[in-house]
């Protein structure tokens, strides 16, 4: 019987011809705490907007169909420009600078929304505020995973402010929102989004990419077309978007079965703790043990466990059990993404091959996912989450599958 084979190994590693140990960790290195700061910011206005601009519409005189409409609408942006202005950085060698000038328009955007002369006018600007974010996650991600490839930092503590920064500031922004009302968020988001682009533009982990010639579209077309990439997005997009119903329905099912609100944003926070933990502590050693592949079905396999589980209305010290999942099935999830971007796709088509990821896993399979999850859990309920477990599975079989037949090189030449 034939020895199976070992996991490609993590590539997130310091560039031998990069800087030397200086003694302190390297995530405290300059680089890192730029990167950090980088994450922090994109993921500080996240933590500003998709908790509390829906209210803010609401505000506005927008019914709950409008308000739906909008959230539809800014999806529908989030795709479009989540692949094409990564690819346009890419094309321009010029992530840093199109970072800037995303989180410039994002911020003019958001400050413009109280202005808004007329309906069309507000569905224009959330949908350039949604852009905005699609377009500056990827290229964070591609310029983080560069710089720590460069400066020999692990990729998942620098990444691991941008969940702290999410938790702290949606906490803070609760608070906020209650003693100045809920106006106090445009210029929040404004402040945070002009941050990302201002770190965005010095990013340690940008520079020209050293390649012979720019990327066309030739190039992008064989990436779509490699089989590794279509069996990455399959895995990515399937065990990232099982956490859709949970999105949607965690909160609604949790206060149906009696938990109060303090315990309901309680269990939200812990399982961003978990995730905040392994990505700063143990992520660098996961992705070294399991491999890109490896961590992806890893992912989804919690995904399979948790979902199913919560399909049966755990509550008390199992639900709390279930919620530190959430550090596998999401956190090891998008380790195991960014470790096989870096190393099957390379430098001249990261920012693309992150935005596909995202399109895929944030933003096509999450819409649907949440449109079945409407239909199906008003007569399901907590049964809804067997769809979650149900894409977990798929996700879990395309990594296995991609795991067993991709061979840890470059697949795009």
């Amino acid at each position: 019987m034939a020895a199976s084979k070992p996991p490609p190994r993590m590539v997130l590693h310091p560039d031998p011809d990069g800087p030397r140990p200086s003694g302190r960790p390297a995530i405290l290195s300059r680089a890192g705490l730029h990167t950090g700061a980088v994450f922090f910011g994109t993921f500080a206005a996240m933590g500003v907007h998709l908790p509390f601009w829906p209210l803010w519409l609401e505000e506005r005189g927008l019914s709950a169909s409008q308000i739906g409409l909008y959230a539809a609408a800014g999806m529908a942006a989030r795709v479009l420009a989540g692949v094409g202005l990564p690819a346009l950085a890419d094309r321009l060698d010029a992530r840093r600078a199109v970072m800037m000038w995303i989180g410039i328009a994002g911020a003019l955007a958001a400050v413009a929304h109280p202005f808004a002369p007329d309906g069309a006018a507000l569905l224009v600007l959330t949908m350039l505020v949604s852009a905005a974010f699609s377009g500056l996650i990827p290229l964070g991600d591609a310029l983080g995973a560069a710089a720590a490839k460069a400066h020999g930092f692990e990729y998942g503590q620098a990444r691991s402010a941008g969940s702290l920064a999410f938790l702290l500031v949606s906490l803070a922004m609760g608070a906020a929102v209650a003693a100045l009302g809920i106006g106090v968020a445009v210029p929040v988001i404004a402040v945070f989004l002009l941050m990302t682009a201002a770190f965005g533009f010095t990013h340690p982990g940008g520079g020209k990419v050293k390649a012979r010639r720019r990327p066309g579209l030739a190039d992008f077309r064989g990436l779509i077309a490699a089989r590794p990439f279509l069996l990455f997005v399959g895995a990515i997009g399937f065990a990232q978007s099982s956490h859709a119903v949970y999105y949607a329905y965690s909160s609604v099912r949790w206060r149906a079965l009696g938990l109060s609100d303090g315990e309901i944003g309680a269990l939200w926070a812990f399982g961003v703790g978990v995730e905040v933990a392994l990505m700063l502590i143990w992520g660098g050693a996961l992705l070294r043990r399991f491999g890109p592949a490896g961590a992806i079905a890893l992912s989804a396999a919690a995904g399979v466990i948790r979902w199913t589980i919560m399909a049966f209305d755990p509550l008390g010290p199992s639900l709390w059990a279930l919620q530190t999942l959430h550090a596998i099935s999401f956190a090891a999830g998008h380790l195991g993404a960014i470790g096989f971007i870096q190393a099957a796709v390379g430098d001249r088509l990261a920012a693309a091959a992150q935005g596909l990821y995202g399109a895929a896993g944030q933003g096509l399979l999450v819409a649907g996912a949440m449109a079945l999850s409407a239909a199906i859990y008003p007569w399901a309920g907590g049964g809804t989450y067997f769809l979650a477990a149900a894409m977990s599975l798929i996700g879990c079989a395309f990594a296995l599958w991609l795991r067993s037949s991709w061979d840890g090189r470059s697949v795009t030449g």
